[in-house]
């Protein structure tokens, strides 16, 4: 499925990412449900493209089959 790129991270920060990921929890259900009142078709995109997500500093990240994370959703 293809997808948008423009919220693709640094190489820096998808090594950080790739680290924190290998021992945290899968957040993609959380943001998943946390955006389906407020953005349903962000919501539905995130649940069909993303294999995982996780929380880190404020924002989730979500990794697509090809190894790549993205940045999904901050809070500031």
């Amino acid at each position: 499925m293809s997808q948008k790129t423009e919220n693709l991270v640094s190489d820096d920060l998808q090594a950080t990412l790739d680290r924190i990921a290998a021992a945290a929890a899968d957040r993609k259900d959380e943001i998943v449900d946390l955006l389906s009142s407020e953005q349903p078709k962000k919501s539905r995109q995130i649940d069909a493209v993303f294999n995982r997500c996780i929380w880190w500093e404020g924002c989730y990240y979500c990794q697509d089959e090809l190894g790549q994370w993205q940045r999904v959703k901050c809070f500031m």
